[in-house]
């Protein structure tokens, strides 16, 4: 799985996860974010310069175990930071089932955990259209990025569930949510705080969903408090 380093070698691992149908660089705005930290910025299977690993198939539960891969090899004695926005919650989820232990703290941005034909159809709609405007290169690669948003949507309609992770009230969490984020979100959101009640829950004023990159002038401040 690829991914772009930022930060420090010597410092505390963080792992940002972006979202569906993006790549790493939806984070670009956070590079900068966290210099004394070691910061992993990730390309999901079948995204980005991880396409080819999508050709098999995108599945919430792979991703997941590429980044417990990450948090093994790049941080075996200590414990690390786990930051996502959008379907890499999803991801986040997964991974807090399979080594909560090896979590301090986890960000989650706007990652809906209800079923919603609405949502599904909504969330493809905008993977078509950004797939569309990313990958006008070779028809192989639409072939391969169209598999992976078929296969991210008919995994996500399976995760779309919270109710098997455990509570945890040890573990330090911050959740965020747009204050235009649409109705399946912010309720998802209060669904995460009644797992993790150790937890702060930050609206961002006047943003819609993709508020990592539009407004970090709200967002790195929140996150960086956070991370201390």
């Amino acid at each position: 799985m690829y991914y772009k380093e930022c930060g420090s070698r010597v410092g505390q691992l963080v792992i940002f996860i972006h979202g569906g149908f993006t790549t790493h660089e939806s984070f670009m705005k956070q590079y900068n974010l966290l210099p004394d930290k070691r910061m992993i910025f990730v390309d999901l299977p079948g995204c980005g310069n991880s396409v080819q690993e999508g050709v098999d198939g995108f599945s919430f539960d792979r991703a997941a175990y590429g980044v417990m891969n990450l948090v093994e090899r790049l941080s075996p004695d200590r414990k690390v930071i786990l930051i996502a926005h959008s379907y890499g919650g999803l991801i986040v989820k997964e991974v807090l089932m399979k080594i909560p232990d090896r979590i301090e703290k986890v960000v989650v941005g706007s990652t809906n955990v209800q079923r919603s034909l609405l949502f599904w159809l909504y969330t493809r709609k905008i993977g078509c259209h950004i797939l569309w405007k990313q990958n006008n290169e070779r028809y192989e690669r639409e072939q391969i990025s169209w598999k992976c948003v078929c296969d991210m949507q008919k995994d996500a309609w399976h995760k779309f569930d919270i109710s098997k992770l455990k509570s945890n009230s040890q573990l330090e969490c911050l959740f965020l949510c747009a204050e235009h984020d649409i109705k399946e979100i912010r309720n998802s959101m209060k669904l995460w705080k009644e797992k993790m009640p150790n937890c702060k829950l930050c609206e961002v004023p006047q943003s819609g969903h993709n508020y990592f990159w539009d407004m970090p002038e709200i967002v790195n401040p929140l996150i960086a408090d956070f991370c201390k």
